[in-house]
């Protein structure tokens, strides 16, 4: 495995961003992802980063000679929320590593530095929306995410913070 490094995104990943929300909302490799084009004409995906970067934005990007993954957390209003919403001051997750890449804990990474970022932040917890069959969930479980509700095949899952740091 070659060398990863991470870094803060910046406005100009915001394609990069967009692709990899494709890859976010089609984790399933029997099903096409959308492309950057098609996520931003999707009022329910766009949603994810329209207006990027607002204040309280984070986004962490994985590059290997590229980048090859990408994950990120903005909030949202109790009017306007994506499917992992739990409050307004709680931010919700997106995280997407490109197929070719999964695997290799560039994922577990890009969380544990969201994770410290939201800690930093002052943020009492972030949360996500998961699909079941997601065998992300697992690695979600695994830092401490827990289940709150579940819809339809998905789960809501919450991360409190970690006050003792």
């Amino acid at each position: 495995m070659r060398d990863v490094q991470y870094r803060s995104a910046e406005r100009e990943d915001f394609a990069f961003l967009a692709t990899m929300l494709g890859e976010a909302a089609v984790w399933r490799p029997d099903k096409p992802t959308p492309t950057a084009e098609q996520v931003l004409a999707d009022p329910g995906y766009s949603m994810y980063l329209v207006g990027w970067p607002r204040p309280g934005d984070h986004a962490l990007i994985a590059e290997q000679d590229v980048p090859v993954g990408t994950g990120w957390y903005r909030t949202y209003t109790e009017a306007s929320h994506g499917y992992g919403f739990i409050a307004e001051d709680i931010p919700e997750l997106a995280i997407a590593v490109i197929a070719s890449c999964r695997r290799e804990g560039i994922g577990r990474r890009i969380l544990a530095g969201l994770i410290d970022a939201s800690n930093s932040q002052g943020y009492p917890a972030l949360s996500l929306s998961v699909a079941e069959a997601n065998p992300a969930r697992r690695l979600y479980e695994s830092v401490g995410f827990v289940p709150v509700e579940k819809l339809g095949s998905s789960w809501t899952m919450v991360r409190y913070a970690d006050r003792s740091q």
